[in-house]
């Protein structure tokens, strides 16, 4: 099976060769799983705790999971928040580097039960959902990387060359950039199934993690009302405001 390369790679592997730990972080479905287990290079044990038995192992003796020599990549690693207290202790015992690579939920370390940042042990990545040239298997961003690493002088002839890429901006927006309806699902239709369950296991499962919320349809009011509001600056009044929600209450629930 082919993998797309993705733009966090190279990042990834110089934090490995630094840091004792990194750790992966994104939103469900962006390819965390794919990353942390096929396309990091090297010789490492690989676990999950969707894995009953590793989860089981987690929370009985954290320490013998976390113990061994070997580099280990421990996934879904917010299933279990104690162990993250295991992993800075074995740290703390041996520091070397790309011991542990972990991966989580994007709110790991906003979750109540989550007691251990790993301070000064660990490098955060966040892996975002992908970029039409990943998508297209390039493995990187685009233009904007192409202007950052090129002198202010070559910006004109740069962007006069053109990427050979154009695409219609709205078809791209609409099938977004989550592995599955990005590169998988071939119809709208198909895509809205699929983003229907997402935004359900969302409200009903993640969120409860995050913070207490009385109204899901509210929340969900909140969601979409932020989410047209891409690329804007945040108002939490306003926000409020046209969902009929109290200022004090935008401010409290974790913005999506």
């Amino acid at each position: 099976m082919n993998f797309l390369p993705r733009l966090v790679s190279g990042a990834l592997a110089d934090r490995l060769a630094v840091m004792p730990a990194v750790v992966v972080t994104g939103a469900r479905q962006t390819g965390k799983s794919t990353l942390v287990e096929q396309l990091v290079q090297g010789e490492r044990l690989y676990r999950t705790l969707d894995d009953f038995d590793v989860l089981d192992a987690a929370r009985r003796d954290p320490e013998a999971l976390v113990g061994g020599h070997e580099p280990i990549t421990l996934d879904e690693v917010q299933r279990e928040p104690g162990l993250l207290s295991a992993v800075k202790r074995a740290i703390d015992r041996n520091r070397s580097a790309g011991r542990f690579l972990l991966a989580g939920s994007a709110n790991l370390l906003l979750m109540r039960q989550v007691s251990e940042s790993l301070a000064g042990r660990a490098s955060y990545l966040t892996l975002w959902p992908m970029t039409r040239r990943e998508q297209l298997g390039l493995g990187h961003a685009g233009r904007w990387e192409e202007l950052l690493d090129t002198p202010d002088e070559g910006w004109r002839d740069l962007l006069a060359a053109g990427d050979g890429l154009e695409e219609d901006w709205r078809a791209l927006a609409h099938r977004g950039g989550f592995p599955t309806p990005a590169i998988e699902l071939a119809s709208p239709a198909e895509r809205a199934i699929w983003f229907d369950g997402y935004v359900r296991t969302y409200l009903e499962r993640d969120l409860q993690d995050l913070a207490t919320i009385s109204s899901l349809p509210d929340f969900r009011r909140l969601m979409q009302a932020a989410s047209l509001r891409l690329g804007q600056l945040r108002n939490q009044t306003e926000l409020g405001r046209d969902v009929a929600l109290s200022q004090p209450t935008v401010h409290r629930w974790p913005m999506p």
